[in-house]
């Protein structure tokens, strides 16, 4: 650990999992009452009928730590689903390529967060790449395999600057923005996640949005 407990050196992953996160607390999730207490209160939520999780800030997890969470869950609730439905499960990992933590440590565990999908379908969209290359889309653009990954044009980080490089589109290029996510529900790679959003003033300079922590009008 680092003198302070907290992050310094995001190109270690020891660091990036065993210290704090922007000073947030850490659970301590090798502990078995950690993960009992943990899956207690997720077993709660799918006896309520909750279908699955997004887990926010995955590599900064231990992937054996969630895998013994997520074993721990109960089948979803027999009253909405058919029995021996498993909870649909994905994870917050930003791999861009160049990262010391993979996404690839987590896809045996749960579905992973795909950033350079949206990257990449905004240089097509831009016309910054040329469009035929769209028939070899997926994995072979270095990204997950497409039972392994949940896709996005934008979302809620990305669309103000945050969780990774590329200028993404968003809604306020309306028209890009409507054929890419087109394309992407047409197109069979990944599962796909529509985003909903709302007009902010932005302040955007010094490349980045200095509004960006705005909340809905």
């Amino acid at each position: 650990s680092t003198g302070d407990g907290s992050i310094h050196n995001y190109n270690d992953p020891n660091e990036v999992r065993n210290c704090l996160s922007l000073g947030m607390a850490d659970l301590k999730l090798s502990k078995d009452y950690v993960r009992d207490t943990v899956a207690g209160y997720l077993n709660h939520l799918i006896s309520l009928g909750v279908a699955g999780f997004r887990v926010d800030a995955a590599k900064h997890m231990w992937p054996g730590d969630l895998r013994a969470v997520f074993e721990r869950l109960h089948d979803l609730n027999t009253a909405y689903f058919t029995a021996g439905t498993k909870p649909f499960i994905y994870l917050e990992v930003i791999d861009l390529g160049n990262e010391p933590i993979k996404a690839a440590e987590y896809t045996g565990i749960a579905r992973v967060t795909d950033f350079i999908y949206g990257i990449k379908i905004a240089e097509v969209f831009r016309h910054h790449n040329q469009a035929k290359w769209l028939r070899t889309w997926g994995d072979h653009w270095g990204m997950p395999n497409s039972n392994d990954a949940v896709v996005f044009i934008d979302n809620h980080d990305t669309q103000r600057g945050h969780s990774g490089e590329g200028g993404v589109l968003t809604f306020y290029e309306p028209r890009s923005y409507k054929m890419a996510t087109e394309f992407m529900l047409a197109h069979p790679y990944g599962f796909t996640r529509v985003m909903s959003s709302y007009r902010w003033n932005r302040d955007f300079h010094d490349g980045r949005d200095h509004n960006s922590w705005m909340g809905p009008p």
